[in-house]
């Protein structure tokens, strides 16, 4: 289980790259006595190449900018000093910062913030932010003596918020100093993209900061053998989802005769019996079931539903990882369903292949659906 999600701050919770632009701009125009000799747009874009993202110290930073452009009235240690004093002003977050810190603290999750900078810095711009009350733990490489990718600073942070790295969730932009090395330690990773590289080999990606408590969820997914107690909940799944996920492929009337309302109880009488025969599993977020399937004897996959409100979660993924897998322990070299239109992309996409299309009768109704089969041999997880 998930207790702790622990994050970067440059790039991850702070716009760097936005912050930087505002303040450069705002310093070029403070001190136009001293660098109005330069044009304001070679200045700006000097600066942030000199920058390399973070990477290069503003010492070097000003010294190589005094020096290009001759700039001889004001010191480059003023131009430093300022720097520290006053990029805390210029701090700009990513769109929902606060509103996904105050979801994960509201969840009870244990947060802390890894970052590499100078301390008084990195902490001013935390504070600039206004995000300092959410975090148990903040370590800051410039008074921890000690960087990331080195693990000594994550396990450090994991100890103060009394976790196991397994139950630690790392969010970063890094594809090495966050991603691979929080899962050098046993941690999960969440990569938040940056377009500057091309891939990271993490866990999960995220484009914004408001896809991570989903993230979180499919984390905290647990799958478990199918009790007869869970028959009623996972016909109220099968109708929510039959009737608002498929919508889109079938009509009402052939909704009407696949999830016919008013048969709920006796749906999950004949279901209680059915999943109970079968190899069923259930998935759980929470005490929540968001999806299920079974498989029957023969390798045939009977039932594969996600809830409606947890599609595209990697949910059904995992549901048929481990129908596929007993299939295979059955001694089964293949395993077969019949997909409806809506599901027929995501089996295609698992490497199953059509063996034909179908028109299936319901009370005068036709559907149509796909035999689908896989060969399991070579494939078993």
């Amino acid at each position: 289980m998930i207790k702790a999600v622990l994050f970067d701050l440059d790039g991850t919770l702070l716009d760097r790259d936005a912050s930087l632009v505002l303040f450069v701009e705002n310093q070029y125009e403070r001190l136009q006595a001293h660098l109005g000799h330069v044009p304001k747009e070679q200045y700006r874009k000097r600066f942030i190449e000199l920058d390399a993202r973070g990477y290069r110290w503003k010492d070097e930073v000003y010294q190589q900018l005094a020096s290009e452009f001759a700039i001889e009235s004001i010191s480059w240690e003023i131009l430093l000093e300022d720097y520290v004093s006053c990029f805390q002003d210029h701090c700009v977050p990513f769109a929902g910062l606060r509103d996904m810190l105050a979801e994960l603290k509201h969840r009870s999750f244990r947060l802390g913030i890894i970052t590499n900078g100078p301390g008084g810095l990195q902490l001013s711009s935390i504070r600039a932010l206004g995000i300092e009350p959410y975090f148990d733990v903040v370590l800051v490489s410039g008074i921890e003596g000690v960087s990331k990718p080195d693990p000594r600073i994550f396990i450090k942070a994991l100890e103060a918020l009394e976790v196991e790295p397994h139950e630690a969730v790392y969010v970063g932009d890094h594809p090495a100093n966050d991603v691979e090395a929080a899962k050098a330690v046993g941690m999960a990773s969440v990569w938040k993209r940056d377009p500057q590289y091309e891939a990271a080999n993490a866990d999960y990606v995220i484009d914004d900061l408001g896809e991570l408590p989903k993230v979180l969820e499919r984390l905290q997914l647990r799958i478990e053998p199918f009790k007869q107690e869970d028959a009623e909940e996972l016909v109220e799944l099968f109708y929510g989802t039959v009737h608002s996920v498929n919508a889109s492929d079938y009509s009402s009337d052939q909704l009407a005769v696949w999830a016919p309302e008013g048969q709920q109880a006796e749906k999950a009488e004949q279901w209680r019996v059915s999943l109970s025969r079968n190899a069923t599993f259930v998935a759980r977020v929470g005490g929540k079931i968001v999806g299920f399937c079974d498989l029957a004897k023969g390798g045939y996959l009977d039932r594969l539903y996600v809830h409606r409100d947890y599609q595209r979660q990697g949910i059904a993924s995992r549901l048929m990882d481990h129908a596929e897998w007993e299939a295979g322990s059955q001694g089964e070299s293949e395993i077969h369903t019949e997909a409806s239109i809506t599901a027929k992309p995501f089996f295609l996409h698992r490497g199953y292949r059509i063996i034909r299309e179908q028109s299936v009768e319901r009370q005068g109704i036709r559907l149509r659906n796909y035999l689908m089969a896989k060969r399991l041999q070579g494939d078993r997880l």
